[in-house]
């Protein structure tokens, strides 16, 4: 059974703008199990390309950031394409 992932805004960035939308910095990934907590954020700077990388969290460890996706939407797909293919490998062992 494959879970739907979404992206739910976290963290603004304003850039003193007050005309343009403030960018999202950092999602949290809905559609996951309560149990996993996996984020998606920015790590330049408003002026620069974005640079976009995955990071799961665990209670007691460091979050371990990965990827270098150039939007929000591809670190997501990329990890929905992860999640799929792990429910595929689970059903082809349970036959």
């Amino acid at each position: 059974m494959s879970q739907k992932l979404s992206l739910k805004p976290v963290v603004r960035s304003g850039n003193g703008e007050a005309s343009e939308p403030e960018p999202t910095t950092l999602y949290e990934v809905d559609g996951l199990p309560d149990t996993r907590k996996i984020s998606i954020r920015n790590v330049q700077a408003a002026t620069q390309q974005t640079i976009w990388q995955i990071g799961a969290h665990a209670k007691g460890y460091n979050t371990r950031w990965t990827g270098a996706f150039e939007t929000a939407g591809e670190a997501l797909a990329q990890l929905q394409e992860q999640i799929d293919s792990a429910d595929e490998e689970t059903v082809d062992l349970a036959q």
